[in-house]
């Protein structure tokens, strides 16, 4: 049906307007200002201005300084924007993951010539790889799967507590060693015979470099991609001959131990892991060589990742979190009694606890969460980048602007106060130590089961307390934080580990 020039009019009336309005719409977005931000240099913008330690609390200052939770800085072009409020957080990286899931790039990561840490999953940009990799991780690291690593964290705790007993003064290398020997278990089904075993040196120094990597201030590399070219014998380079030994130390840290268990499977010997699963699933399932080798692939870097993380996410911020626990326990007694008087009414003095008391424990489990609230160990989230332009609190995102998260404390009232009670109102929301949104900590259930058995374990044998002066004074810690790389931990204290009983240590010997 033809139209009329009244209704030709109108329709060309009505397209024009809506093509005024989206235009109208675009500019008003493009002249959304940036999050509020520093003064900077010419030219090289806010690059002297980069925190190369303890970042969390130069964006904290600075949030303060420039009176706005979002803040922005800009590095030879590169936006980066902070977020110092949960709230920010959960609006962006949960309600928008769509938006925020993706990764910046880090040259000295991704670079196959530099670390080449670009298969990692948590270094992958979002798409189809990432995608694969995650559902691997989730398939054996969701709440029910977790449940298999139950017998693994409870044996290697034990384990801990009775060389604990022995060697009280040395708690943080008794857990580190715990934690530790926890993670090769499960992942690679390996078993660490010793403090010095050298599979686990391995990933010790591998993990500690590529931490180092991942701040983004302490390689011009990744804010001038372009020096990745600068031949090695160019004066100035040196730190490419260190980049060159940490690549090869990273190679052996996912390659050692996905081939012992590979090897291991082929002998009939390999004990249950999260390799062996996933292997296991992959060869059966009659691919053609070139998807076989694809998928091989990304099951070793998907199992590399969860070793990394878990070594860095895992055992470093499971000792970190035990560490903070130890010192809540010293500073807190009367927190302290009331948690060991829950275990004594539920578990009794006849056994030690299980996995299966957790829900009948919510004291503990109130514990918990203050401890991970109350000194956060992670205290800057793994950064994200916008696929797109986007905008928020009238302010605008640019697409590939770099975002990270910073901690908030102000979403708790008197924050500085250990106060378990905080949580038994439901509505309390728990820290974000392991993340959100579709980057969030695939380990998270395995994490807070090994960190409830240690704590229950701790509580349900030792007494915890500050040491006395001559007069019999308690001589309480100070609450300091020292940030190594991305993990902080409480400076080093001194308290007393003792057992409660000799029934207690009798059931450990058990």
């Amino acid at each position: 049906m033809e139209l009329n020039s009244s209704e030709l009019a109108l329709s060309l009336s009505v397209l024009t307007l809506v093509a005024i309005l989206l235009r109208r719409r675009l500019k008003s977005n493009y002249r959304l200002p940036l999050p509020p931000s520093p003064r900077s240099d010419p030219i090289i913008g806010h690059l002297r201005s980069l925190p190369t330690s303890d970042e969390h609390l130069v964006y904290a200052n600075l949030s303060e300084e420039l009176n706005s939770k979002i803040v922005s800085l800009n590095v030879l072009g590169q936006t980066i924007i902070i977020l110092n409020s949960a709230e920010e957080a959960r609006e962006l990286f949960d309600r928008r993951s769509a938006i925020y899931s993706d990764r910046p790039v880090l040259p000295i990561l991704s670079d196959p010539n530099l670390v080449d840490c670009g298969g990692l999953t948590s270094l992958l940009r979002y798409g189809d790889r990432w995608r694969s990799q995650r559902r691997m991780s989730h398939s054996v690291l969701h709440k029910k799967a977790s449940m298999m690593f139950w017998p693994i964290s409870v044996e290697q705790s034990r384990k801990a507590m009775r060389r604990l007993m022995k060697n009280p003064d040395n708690f943080f290398q008794e857990f580190k060693r715990m934690s530790g020997t926890t993670i090769l278990s499960a992942v690679y089904g390996y078993e660490v015979t010793s403090s010095s075993d050298p599979l686990v040196e391995i990933v010790e120094t591998a993990v500690n470099h590529i931490s180092q990597a991942a701040i983004p201030g302490n390689f011009y590399v990744n804010v001038i991609p372009s020096l990745r070219f600068v031949p090695e014998w160019f004066p100035g380079t040196k730190w490419k001959q260190t980049v060159n030994l940490w690549r090869a130390e990273k190679n052996e840290m996912v390659n050692a131990p996905f081939e012992w268990t590979r090897k291991h499977m082929e002998q009939g010997t390999a004990p249950p892991s999260v390799l062996k699963t996933l292997l296991s699933e992959v060869e059966n399932r009659a691919l053609p060589k070139c998807d076989l080798v694809e998928q091989l692939d990304r099951v070793k870097w998907t199992v590399g990742t969860l070793f990394g993380e878990f070594r860095l996410l895992a055992e470093d911020t499971t000792v970190a979190i035990t560490l903070v626990f130890i010192l809540a326990m010293t500073l807190y007694p009367d927190v302290q009694a009331r948690a060991q008087a829950e275990i004594d009414r539920v578990v009794g003095r006849d056994r030690l606890p299980e996995m299966e008391d957790r829900d009948s424990l919510p004291y503990i489990g109130c514990v918990l969460k203050e401890v991970l609230r109350w000194q956060p160990v992670v205290p800057l989230g793994g950064p994200r980048a916008s696929i797109k332009d986007d905008e928020y609190a009238s302010y605008r995102i640019p697409k590939g602007a770099t975002m990270a998260m910073s901690y908030d404390s102000s979403v708790y009232r008197n924050p500085q106060e250990f106060n378990p009670d905080r949580f038994l109102d439901p509505n309390t929301p728990s820290a974000p130590t392991f993340g959100f949104g579709r980057r969030s900590c695939p380990g998270v259930h395995m994490a807070e089961s090994a960190l409830f058995i240690n704590m229950c374990n701790l509580l349900a044998v030792f007494n915890i307390s500050a040491p006395c002066d001559d007069e019999g004074n308690p001589i309480l810690p100070s609450v300091k934080m020292k940030t190594t790389a991305v993990i902080s931990h409480p400076a080093e204290f001194e308290c007393l580990i003792k057992p409660r009983s000799q029934k207690a240590v009798e059931l450990l010997k058990a």
